[in-house]
């Protein structure tokens, strides 16, 4: 008898449980959705943007917006705000042709632009595309020669994608002289910053003569995420799980090395390796032995550009609340924000768009792009 009130009391706390679960998920469904707003609030602003561009620049510019219904954290928006302004700047100014160039390559005399936002899974993808002049990847390279980011050697072995996303780089510009628009062509670098800031990534893609697109991918809320847990040196992280293409286990042998940088080859595709470990310069506490034949590698990124995270554990994923950084990290690279995982544990969230970028840079110049990815 005594069983039966036992396995009775048992079941009668999974089932409260269960309740408390279901109510906590409405509860912080129902708080997300008060933090959700349409980003049509900031595509409506660039149309008078376009007007009075067009205006200045006696060029005929046609926006076209879709997906202004997509909804996203109200946090969110109001940072895209000025990213999204200066991209449309520059298409307007540095992309799209005056009327008599674009006559010239058969192409109707007004100038277009689309603006377009659409949900992909847990992330919402931005893009701007024009159809205007595109970007040289061989003049962008000389560019960046002449401004003093790359060197001969670096130039010799990078290739088209790498030339392309100099535009990123702080300090590059496209004109000798500045102008009302858009200044030199510089802030670009602003804009990738300040999407990271975001947890999200910017991609483009060009072709000459057919325009450019601008692909910005982003959390749907920052308030809560699906992230990965890991641990490397004793010390636990999280990375958002949207970032997270795969995990694999390879053995320490597997490692090799390019000009000294730790690299593996993933299904014919050489990855470079950031250890957390001695990125953050992590001292491991008395006692702990991580396995010495393996190692898991965390394969992060978006696009071309992809990175092994090499970790010693996996510890699973969870739904986190991010929380901003204290003054002391705030400007920690690697680092975009913290979270709790219970008993007061504080945890940091990783920055993958500049741990990507991290990975990327250490071998440029050797003929290898991060590019590829799966195992």
């Amino acid at each position: 008898r005594a069983g039966d009130v036992a396995a009775d009391a048992g079941r009668q706390l999974q089932s409260q449980v269960r309740d408390m679960a279901r109510k906590l998920a409405l509860l912080q469904q129902g708080i997300l959705d008060v933090r959700m707003v349409p980003i049509g609030q900031i595509f409506d602003k660039l149309h008078r943007v376009v007007r009075k561009l067009s205006r200045e620049l006696s060029k005929e510019i046609r926006l076209m917006i879709s997906g202004a219904d997509t909804v996203l954290d109200k946090l969110i928006v109001e940072e895209l705000s000025d990213p999204l302004m200066h991209m449309i700047r520059n298409c307007i100014d540095h992309g799209i042709e005056a009327a008599n160039e674009r006559a010239q390559a058969g192409k109707p005399p007004a100038g277009r632009i689309d603006l377009r936002a659409f949900q992909k899974g847990n992330r919402v993808v931005i893009e701007v595309e024009d159809d205007g002049r595109g970007m040289d990847w061989r003049r962008l390279r000389e560019l960046g020669i002449r401004r003093g980011l790359i060197t001969m050697d670096e130039a010799e072995g990078m290739s088209p994608t790498e030339a392309i996303n100099l535009i990123f780089a702080p300090g590059f510009s496209t004109r000798e002289e500045a102008n009302s628009v858009s200044g030199r062509g510089v802030g670009m670098d602003v804009v990738k910053t300040n999407i990271a800031k975001l947890s999200g990534m910017i991609d483009v893609h060009t072709e000459i003569g057919r325009g450019s697109r601008f692909s910005i991918t982003l959390p749907v809320t920052l308030a809560i995420i699906q992230a990965l847990v890991i641990e490397s040196a004793g010390h636990t992280f999280c990375i958002p799980l949207n970032a997270v293409l795969e995990s694999i286990m390879a053995e320490r042998g597997e490692v090799g090395t390019i000009e000294g940088q730790e690299v593996i080859t993933v299904r014919g595709k050489t990855l470079p390796l950031l250890r957390l470990s001695r990125l953050f310069g992590l001292r491991a506490p008395p006692g702990y032995r991580p396995d010495s034949n393996r190692i898991y590698v965390v394969v992060v990124g978006l696009a071309q550009h992809r990175v092994g995270l090499v970790v010693d554990e996996l510890l699973g994923q969870q739904d986190v609340v991010i929380k901003p950084l204290g003054k002391a990290i705030r400007n920690v690279p690697g680092i975009a924000g913290a979270t709790e995982l219970g008993a007061n544990r504080t945890v940091l969230l990783l920055d993958v768009a500049r741990l990507v970028d991290e990975g990327v840079r250490e071998l440029a110049g050797f003929g290898v792009g991060g590019g590829g990815h799966g195992r």
